[in-house]
């Protein structure tokens, strides 16, 4: 599931960058909501950090197309996130470049876009990565509001019935410090950074396996071999037209109705008097 389905006109786009192939990222926000609360609910966690683990894996579930300074989530939050796809874009192809084996690079391909990104090692190295940073001081704060930024920007994108996009934006990054906030100041301390660092982890996982839903497929194997190529893009045999799919919008709805039942198996039992 990607959001650079999402119909607006995109710059630069790569080969793999088409409306019909791709989810929207509304609906990887959905799938990391889910994701995340249900990672909450596994390690144990209250339902204050498991609203929380929610909103940091809608973001983490939009990491992946940062390789893309063209996707909604690309251009999110401005010149930030532009700036950071175009660091990862241009990552993805050097890698692509350098592990691509010669059958591949025959095929004169660019290997940007729904690369390096969507592979399993870069969901686990995004997951590393906000661990180290939430164990620094304020850390877990700066990633919580990072993470809940990214995904209220990508679904304030698509809410053009809101008003102009600035002030999607600027609700968008209220919504988010004020998460923040909690995450810093809530009863012993918000989730562990341990917690982030695996909720991330999974968000990202999630848009991977969502993508693997559709028709262009993801690299799973990288950076094995498979059938002449390293790059390999798996995808589903029942794969399906996305931005237009009543599966899609089943898997997003059902997402988000998954929420409230996270809460409630996450809430204590009652106490018998």
């Amino acid at each position: 599931m990607q959001d650079t389905s999402v119909r607006e006109t995109v710059r630069t786009p790569s080969p793999l960058y088409r409306p019909e192939v791709l989810m929207m990222g509304s609906s990887h926000a959905a799938t990391g909501v889910l994701a995340g609360a249900a990672t909450g609910v596994l390690c144990g966690s209250d339902p204050a950090d498991v609203l929380l683990c929610a909103a940091v894996g809608a973001g983490a579930a939009l990491l992946p197309d940062l390789d893309e300074p063209g996707s909604t989530v690309g251009r999110s939050l401005g010149l930030v996130t532009e700036k950071m796809s175009e660091r990862l874009r241009d990552a993805s192809r050097s890698v692509y470049l350098r592990t691509a084996t010669e059958v591949e690079l025959a095929e004169d391909k660019d290997g940007a876009h729904r690369y390096l990104t969507h592979t399993i090692p870069a969901c686990a190295a995004f997951g590393l990565v906000a661990l180290m940073a939430a164990i620094a001081p304020l850390g877990t704060g700066l990633v919580v509001f990072a993470m809940a930024a990214l995904g209220l920007g990508t679904v304030a994108r698509s809410l053009k019935k809101w008003g102009p996009l600035r002030k999607r934006r600027i609700a968008a990054s209220v919504a988010a410090v004020v998460i923040a906030a909690g995450s810093m100041f809530a009863e012993g301390g918000g989730p562990a950074p341990w917690l982030i660092g695996v909720t991330i982890a999974i968000g990202a996982l999630t848009h991977v396996l969502g993508d693997w839903l559709t028709r262009s497929g993801v690299p799973l194997a990288w950076p094995f071999v498979v059938r002449g190529k390293r790059w390999w893009m798996f995808r589903s045999p029942v794969a399906f037209h996305t931005g237009k799919s009543w599966v899609e919008d089943g898997i997003r709805w059902a997402s988000l109705a998954g929420l409230p039942l996270m809460l409630v198996l996450s809430s204590p039992p009652p106490t018998v008097a």
